[in-house]
């Protein structure tokens, strides 16, 4: 299902003022690019991009508050999903830090960069930058779903589930979380606990096309495809778009042997997620690439 991209995508699409507004990186200098700020705070990050950019061109700044505009820019190019432009805009925050003695540890900047990391499938290099912020902030439950996001991608479950469970122990609603651990549960063969976050999920937000597709697959993994369909089909109702939401339903038609409605779903899936590569090897499996 790709989930750690799906979870990290939700995280700063939902999450904007998590990433962008959680408290001061390393100066407070909104006076010196309101327009940039106000942006962040309306949700308008592409707005806030084209301010931060303009900012940043218009003169020369002490160096704490350079680096604060740069790591607000990144923020509003990971909530757009400008994996590659957030990460040249942290390093470029990483090196004005260390060249002036400040603290690289500033969990914050740890967890933003490791967004980046993870939109761009670098979830090694994430892991290393949501360890240190562990470290530093042990109690965020966003990082915390980082690392379980991480682990998922390195096909770590056990550690995934150990993960999204330090996240359900500081926040119990954190919607994500219960995704994640869902998804792990199924990567480790665990089925009915897979159902059960998947339940819980649905629980919380009973109209959310993730927590509807986390059950989904849970019941179509489990062989309960008879059960989930109808979990499924409202999935892909609430997020069409989404290429591993439609190849859920494709799964669960397929074992239920609808095989030609399977097909059409399994090619609407490619056509929406071509660089996904369980889509894609169901896809080829079925037409026969």
């Amino acid at each position: 299902m790709a989930l750690a991209r799906i979870l990290v995508r939700l995280a700063a699409l939902a999450g904007l003022a998590a990433l962008a507004l959680g408290g001061p990186a390393l100066a407070q200098p909104q006076r010196l690019c309101p327009d940039g700020y106000a942006a962040l705070e309306a949700g308008e990050p592409e707005t806030a991009v084209t301010a931060f950019e303009a900012c940043l061109s218009e003169q020369l700044y002490d160096w704490p508050v350079e680096a604060e505009l740069r790591a607000r820019l990144g923020a509003a190019q990971l909530a757009l999903g400008e994996g590659e432009a957030a990460l040249l805009s942290y390093n470029q925050v990483f090196a004005l830090v260390q060249s002036n003695g400040g603290d690289g540890d500033n969990p914050l900047m740890r967890r933003n960069r490791a967004v980046a990391y993870m939109q761009l499938d670098r979830a090694q290099e994430a892991l290393e930058d949501i360890e240190r912020a562990l470290r530093a902030a042990p109690g965020d439950a966003f990082t915390q779903l980082l690392a379980g996001s991480a682990y998922l991608d390195l096909d770590r479950p056990e550690e995934a589930v150990a993960a999204f469970d330090a996240a359900l122990r500081t926040d119990p609603e954190y919607l994500s979380a219960w995704i994640g651990r869902s998804a792990a549960f199924v990567e480790m063969g665990l089925e009915d606990q897979a159902v059960s976050d998947g339940r819980e999920a649905v629980s919380i937000a009973p109209e959310d096309g993730g927590a509807l597709n986390a059950l989904c697959w849970a019941l179509v993994q489990a062989g309960r495809a008879s059960d989930g369909l109808q979990i499924c089909d409202a999935a892909v109702e609430a997020e069409p778009e989404s290429g591993p939401i439609v190849h859920s339903r494709a799964a669960a038609l397929e074992q239920l042997g609808r095989d030609e409605e399977a097909a059409q779903l399994y090619a609407r899936a490619h056509e929406l997620a071509p660089d996904d590569p369980e889509i894609t090897a169901d896809y080829e499996r079925i037409h026969g690439g």
